[in-house]
């Protein structure tokens, strides 16, 4: 079997968010002035090819869209739904009537992706963030929708259905080689359907809430609470709080940003102010609640655990790590460029 690194999947609340080094100032401007260039070139080609992919909303421009209770937003050219039930969340923390759709990456926007350093997990971050903004919208019936209402859990499967809209005659396929109980050494194709990310432990699946797509939990000593998935936008908030804070030289919680990402409902209503309050509540839990918080928590991030699914040489089914050669880069750039040489 080849050997190469292995590049692994960031699931940022997994991580140690405390000890992140951020990106030096001069580091900063550069990007920044390659996000403004491929801003630009993304406005132009879209521009240039209405008749690929139609705007969102003609003579609109803000962030948040709002369609009516009856429009499919997938009605227009070059965009195509989701069935909720395909998500890892299988549509269970979204509002009853939610919709999803999505289109294929332009050439503008793959050419700002080629930019993203794999070394660089924050940057990584942003840049797959990039990919959802521009090419998956959301439909939360009875309010504007934005791709920050998306849940972290979904978001890489959502990456790679877009990725396999972008390439839909197999230009750019992508393999892990696993090596199997039998011994075997296998090359598996990486798509959509292959990948095996949210496998949440029944034990907690019991306190799940259809009505209120959370995790209601309810203690013998009377103390009841909730718990939720985080969506893009709260995880954002806590990211960007946690470099402003470090960037400031300023303290903070450190212990409630294990907490925070499962703590909030709707990363709209998450501010400074509603941060703070959360801070300071959490300081009049019980022991009995924080134990049962962190545990429930572990579980939960446990759960997310991104692999490929493949059926082993014996007939069985095997997992592998979501690792690939040519690092995240090979999701929207061709790995074996030198094929298409003459």
């Amino acid at each position: 079997m080849p050997k190469f690194k292995n590049h692994y999947i960031p699931v940022i609340y997994k991580l140690n968010l405390n000890n992140i080094e951020y990106m030096s100032q001069e580091t900063e401007n550069v990007k920044d002035l390659l996000e403004k260039e491929a801003a630009l070139l993304v406005q132009q080609e879209e521009q240039a090819n209405v008749e690929e992919v139609q705007p969102a909303a003609i003579g609109k421009a803000q962030k948040f869209v709002e369609y009516e209770d009856d429009e499919v937003i997938a009605a227009e050219i070059g965009w195509k739904n989701m069935p909720m039930e395909s998500l890892p969340s299988q549509g269970m923390f979204y509002k009853a009537g939610t919709q999803v759709a999505l289109r294929a990456a332009t050439v503008s926007e793959i050419r700002h992706w080629s930019t993203i350093d794999d070394n660089d997990l924050l940057g990584v971050d942003d840049m797959l963030n990039f990919i959802m903004e521009k090419c998956v919208r959301i439909k939360v019936p009875g309010k504007p929708g934005t791709y920050k209402d998306l849940l972290e859990i979904d978001r890489f499967y959502l990456i790679f259905a877009v990725r396999d809209y972008t390439f839909k005659n197999g230009e750019n396929r992508l393999f892990v080689s696993v090596s199997d109980e039998d011994g075997a050494d296998q090359k598996i194709e990486v798509t959509k359907d292959s990948l095996d990310y949210f496998n949440p432990d029944e034990r907690i699946m019991k306190y799940y809430s259809s009505e209120e797509q959370s995790f209601n939990i309810q203690m013998k000593n009377g103390e009841n609470f909730k718990i939720f998935l985080p969506s893009l936008g709260i995880m954002s908030f806590i990211k960007n709080f946690i470099k402003q804070k470090q960037q400031a030289g300023q303290s903070f919680d450190k212990t409630f940003i294990k907490y925070a990402p499962f703590s909030f409902s709707d990363w709209k209503v998450l501010n400074q102010t509603s941060y703070d309050r959360a801070v300071q509540e959490s300081f009049t839990w019980s022991l009995q609640r924080i134990s049962v918080m962190d545990k429930l928590v572990e579980m939960l991030s446990d759960s997310i655990n991104p692999g490929i699914r493949y059926q082993t040489s014996g007939g069985g089914e095997g997992k592998a790590p979501l690792n690939f050669q040519g690092g995240i880069k090979s999701i929207f750039l061709i790995s074996d460029i030198f094929d298409e040489l003459v």
